[in-house]
């Protein structure tokens, strides 16, 4: 009873998947998660934040067209209805994980999963220790925060983006320590809610790994929304106070309500006793695989946030789809090019190589650019902010593309699908888009980099 075909430990969504592919292929699974089904983007990241991110944008469309189109009065904010309606949302898409895992051949259990040998696991459970045998592991136990060593966040003043989901008030100033996607979603949305917010980034720029001009179109519009960008900069606590906390940057004083530390994540191997069975491990923490999610050991894989690469859900359950297909089949059918999205406002959409790198590796390329200001759809729902752009090669296939405005995040999966099956951009002008859709953006950044090709 206690033997099985795949152990797999971590329940978020590079685990669940995994099982519910596996259980397809009639092999028997053992599923562990220690915390809550459906890992940190169901309780802790992509969900709570998108709807946090979803009432923002709702209030901000509501305050740019009052006295305008519709008229309010006594409009204000609810910030606990704001963070229950984000928990509501949870246990609804939990409730129904659960009864979609207990519905199929699946062994769940809750515990904490240390391995005792390769073939061998121990989950302690609230009441007893049980050992498990398996053929295979595949070990998908997540990311969490990673924050300075001298800064630890106690989630009263100084949060980490954990806690602040269960921050029960309204900031008037918050200090963002960090500038990467998770920073900058939470910069909009307090942003968006009347907090004073500033977000302080020790690199040379914010969202540093993006292509320039996204960056500088993201930097231009926060900015004009008030939220000041301190770069390449340093920041000191100088003194903790009751109402407020006194915070050095670049040797200025100034005083904030809250920080939040959004410096990144990283990989949760250490609790798994991988020393015991000389699993390879990077300095990071990052389990060390082969091109086949396969790690030193044969029988043990590994994928989503702890190995290297985006932590990112989409890229966690695409892995687990292609792990099983290797464990139950010894085949991988092809790889994909992973997109990263970012839901500010405006959205930000990105997926291959940026026009930088090129430049930076002497790639020889060609560029299309395509504004939303002269797409019908964005100039009939009153945002057209933001461009495309689209860089192809001499063959015309795409090496990247980047997207800023809102829609941005449901454009990219047609320059991915080009890009992931090989395909020219022909493809795209082969194809008609209905107007007005926001799509007609990328068909006509696709038509502006073929007439290009034939004017040269």
């Amino acid at each position: 009873m206690n033997e099985f075909d795949i152990c797999i430990i971590g329940g978020g969504p590079g685990g669940y998947t995994a099982a519910l592919e596996a259980e397809k292929k009639g092999l028997k699974i053992l599923l562990v998660e220690n915390e809550k089904l459906g890992g940190t983007c169901l309780n802790l990241g992509c969900i709570p934040t998108k709807s946090l991110l979803k009432s923002a944008e709702s209030y901000n469309e509501v305050l740019k067209n009052q006295n305008k189109i519709f008229d309010f009065t006594n409009f204000d904010i609810n910030y606990p209805e704001i963070i229950n309606s984000s928990k509501k949302n949870i246990k609804r898409l939990l409730s129904g994980l659960e009864h979609l895992i207990k519905n199929k051949k699946i062994t769940y259990l809750e515990g904490f999963a240390s391995f005792i040998d390769i073939n061998t696991v121990q989950v302690k459970k609230k009441d007893e220790v049980v050992n498990f045998k398996s053929k295979n592991f595949i070990i998908s136990t997540g990311a969490i925060p990673s924050y300075p060593k001298n800064l630890a966040p106690d989630n009263n003043k100084i949060f980490d983006s954990d806690g602040i989901l269960n921050l029960k008030y309204l900031p008037k100033k918050i200090l963002i320590v960090g500038g990467g996607y998770i920073g900058i979603e939470f910069a909009y949305f307090f942003n968006s809610l009347g907090s004073e917010v500033s977000i302080i980034e020790s690199q040379s720029s914010i969202l540093g790994s993006l292509d320039s001009d996204i960056v500088k179109e993201l930097k231009n519009n926060f900015l004009k929304r008030g939220i000041k960008i301190y770069e390449n900069s340093k920041f000191q606590i100088d003194k903790l106070n009751k109402d407020n906390i006194e915070v050095l940057i670049n040797k200025e004083k100034d005083l904030y309500e809250i920080i939040l530390l959004a410096t990144g994540r990283k990989p949760r191997t250490d609790k798994l006793n991988l020393d015991s069975i000389n699993l390879a491990i990077s300095e990071t923490g990052h389990i060390n695989i082969d091109g086949e999610y396969k790690s030193n050991l044969n029988n043990i894989y590994a994928i989503g946030d702890v190995i290297k690469g985006p932590m990112l859900a989409h890229r966690a359950s695409f892995d687990a789809s292609k792990v099983i297909e290797i464990i139950s089949e010894n085949k991988l059918d092809h790889k994909s090019i992973v997109p990263s999205c970012i839901y500010c406002q405006p959205e930000i959409a990105s997926i291959g190589l940026t026009e930088d790198y090129l430049i930076e590796n002497n790639i020889d390329f060609k560029k299309g650019l395509s504004p939303f200001k002269i797409n019908g759809k964005s100039l009939a729902q009153g945002e057209n902010r933001g461009f495309c752009k689209i860089l192809v090669d001499k063959e015309m296939k795409i090496l990247g593309a980047h997207i800023i405005g809102k829609g941005a995040t449901e454009m990219i999966t047609e320059l991915n699908i080009i890009m992931t099956n090989n395909l020219s951009i022909k493809a795209i002008t082969n194809t008609m888009h209905p107007h007005p859709t926001l799509s007609e953006i990328i068909y006509e950044c696709c038509l502006e980099i073929i007439s290009k090709v034939k004017n040269t």
